[in-house]
């Protein structure tokens, strides 16, 4: 293995790209992926410390260990390689890697839910070490108090801060145990916001009793379970700070996250292009303020000219004197600390952990486990010889209706568009209608709109669709929600209400065997759902 030098070995130029963690653009052939020209600049121009891959980078499992292995020989020093491999909705490598089922998923397991997060975590983490990955920016350990919520939802384990904790430990210890550093993310917590840092800059007003109770707590497990790694988030908690977001906050990083909760290992940003520091200090400017409030590492996912202007502010911060080069050796070494713990050499004769027996079955009983009945009129499960219309917007009902074929279910798909259109609802009713009428059910599966895709899917014309349905079939309507419990607040006369926590083909599967009876639902909700339960 590669000796990793020590901060006074290196160039200035060399220790303000230890703290630079790029991502790059390319994709469409093996070329591209493994020398496209953004890439090369980022690694041998710029030296970056950390890589961050995202889907228009990865491809085939080979083709991913071939491009990480072509980018670590570009390096001087050892990448640190990461990757948001969350499980559930938030997967940057396809299969034939797991798609685990997300943490609200695993929060709704019960007993078993802490164990199960330590395996689906190790299980991840051996993938991810396969393809010469050594660092996942999860687990996820916001507690997701606010149901309204738009960006975190089902990437939480749920709405208890102790539930949290305990499953955001568990999985700090599956990651790290199988090699790779886990980063529990977004610091100090991004659950209770009805604003995604994507796009703007969200307030939590919490005060520093509430922050230490909830927020605070699943992060001080995660830090006592020895997370090597944080992420910070781009939101303002006037009780720490009333000017600066946490991400460029030293009383959030330096006062609270290493004094307070005495966190000694690594801390990256969450991207820096995201609205909320981009469109107010600026990307190149919020990176010089995140290192000196005490982030280790600036994470800058996108674009070529601004991580070039990203490397120019830092260094000219230093050269001024306005970024003491104490601050910068101390990030630098931070970073230099985590590669001599979790480097991967070549992947070359690596296995294929992907393709053991036991992944397979751990992904499938944690789907089975975390299906949770919700409502039951009598209608789940679905009777035997009856027939079944299974009626969407989101495009995956379509594969929950393969999967019901798949259990002898006689089963019909009726697409739905995303917008308001009087046949597609007239069609839904008619079919509800039917399924009154002849000892069938429909199942309308709903999704929530996805606000990284354009996907048209109307909220307030799914709900206005699902109560006519109601109306129409009373107690043979069954409501599947593929992703939030919370959907069912827009039209709560619904009487037959499952959940998911998901489309990944392994939840949809298990919706279907507990649909089909196959199952039993044995999942519990870990959240509640306001004007439905307690």
């Amino acid at each position: 293995m590669t000796r990793i030098p020590q901060p006074d070995d290196l160039t200035l130029d060399q220790r303000v790209g230890q703290v630079l963690c790029f991502g790059w653009q390319g994709r469409d052939d093996a070329e591209s992926r493994a020398a496209c020209a953004h890439a090369r600049e980022i690694v041998a121009g710029m030296g970056v410390g950390g890589l961050v891959l995202l889907g228009r980078n990865v491809g085939r499992p080979e083709e991913t260990r071939s491009l990480v292995d072509a980018l670590q020989a570009l390096s001087e020093i050892p990448l640190l390689v990461a990757v948001d491999q969350e499980g559930g909705m938030v997967c940057r490598i396809p299969a034939p890697l797991h798609s685990f089922p997300g943490n609200m998923a695993l929060g709704a397991c019960g007993a078993d839910a802490e164990d199960l997060a330590e395996q689906q975590a190790g299980a991840v983490g051996r993938e991810l070490r396969a393809l010469g990955v050594n660092w996942n920016f999860a687990p996820c350990v916001d507690v997701n108090s606010c149901p309204d919520n738009p960006i975190i939802g089902v990437r939480s384990y749920g709405e208890d801060p102790e539930l949290v904790a305990r499953l955001g430990a568990a999985s700090v210890r599956g990651f790290q145990g199988a090699g790779v550093m886990a980063c529990p993310k977004h610091f100090p917590g991004h659950g209770d916001t009805e604003v995604d840092s994507h796009l703007d800059l969200p307030v939590v007003r919490r005060g520093l009793g509430e922050l230490e109770r909830v927020e605070l707590r699943p992060f001080r497990a995660a830090i006592g379970a020895g997370a090597a790694s944080l992420m910070t988030t781009h939101i303002l908690f006037p009780a720490l700070d009333p000017e600066r977001p946490a991400t460029l906050s030293a009383a959030v990083l330096t006062s609270t996250l290493r004094q307070r909760l005495g966190f000694a290992g690594l801390v990256v940003t969450d991207c820096l292009e995201m609205r909320a520091i981009a469109g107010g200090v600026g990307t190149a400017r919020g990176a010089v303020e995140a290192i000196k409030a005490g982030a280790d590492m600036v994470l800058v996912c996108h674009t070529l000219e601004t991580q070039r202007a990203t490397v120019r502010a830092l260094k000219e911060a230093v050269q001024s004197g306005e970024l003491p080069e104490s601050r910068l050796n101390e990030a630098a070494g931070r970073v230099l600390a985590a590669k001599q713990r979790f480097a991967v050499g070549s992947s070359a004769g690596r296995s294929q952990p992907w393709l053991a027996p036991e992944h397979d079955a751990l992904e499938k009983r944690i789907a089975l486990q975390s299906i949770t009945l919700v409502r039951n009129a009598g209608a789940i499960p679905i009777p035997p010889g009856a027939r079944a219309v299974v009626a969407s917007i989101h495009p995956s009902g379509q594969r929950l209706a393969a999967a019901l074929g798949r259990h002898a279910v006689s089963v019909e798909w009726l697409p739905l568009s995303g917008v308001a259109k009087a046949s597609d609802r007239e069609a839904a009713v008619a079919a509800a209608r039917e399924a009154s009428n002849s000892g069938g059910v429909l199942v309308f599966a709903t999704a929530p709109k996805e606000p990284w895709t354009d996907f048209p899917l109307d909220p307030a014309w799914q709900a206005a669709c699902v109560g006519a349905c109601h109306e129409a079939a009373g107690d043979s309507l069954i409501v599947a929600a593929l992703r939030e419990p919370y959907d069912i607040r827009a039209f709560p006369q619904a009487a037959n209400y499952v959940c998911s926590y998901g489309h990944r083909d392994c939840s949809l599967e298990a919706l279907a065997a507990v649909l089909a009876g196959m199952s039993p639902a044995a999942g519990r909700l870990p959240v509640s759902i306001p004007g439905v339960t307690g």
